[in-house]
């Protein structure tokens, strides 16, 4: 089965606002910026991830200043639980046991006298 192919204008849509004028060039270097992002991450952690706002050019969310979040996001992108550290409880939908009636305590001096 073939993978889709994917659209790199529109993942870099999805990241830069466009210029009017100078669009080979931008895109030249904007594709380029985009090839660095997928290979450092991955091209699924790329179609998913969402920033704030639009920036000017992704050597914004390349720089090392703006890493840290990336990276925050690609963990919890990544990240697995281990379902063989913690303990498996099997909750039935039937009923076992009695009900427990609780008498109200009297929260007045009256209650406590009338009852």
């Amino acid at each position: 089965m073939a993978k889709a192919k994917i659209n790199k204008k529109q993942l870099l849509k999805k990241f830069v606002e466009f210029p009017k004028t100078g669009i080979r060039l931008f895109f030249a270097k904007e594709m380029n910026l985009l090839n660095l992002l997928i290979e450092r991450y991955s091209i699924e952690f790329v179609q998913v991830l969402s920033l704030n706002k639009k920036y000017d050019s992704l050597a914004v969310v390349l720089c090392e200043s703006f890493k840290p979040e990336i990276d925050k996001k690609f963990r919890s992108f990544n990240y697995r639980i281990d379902h063989s550290k913690y303990e498996q409880y099997n909750i039935s939908s039937t009923k076992s046991g009695e009900d427990i009636l609780l008498k109200n305590k009297p929260k007045t001096i009256r209650d406590f006298l009338n009852g």
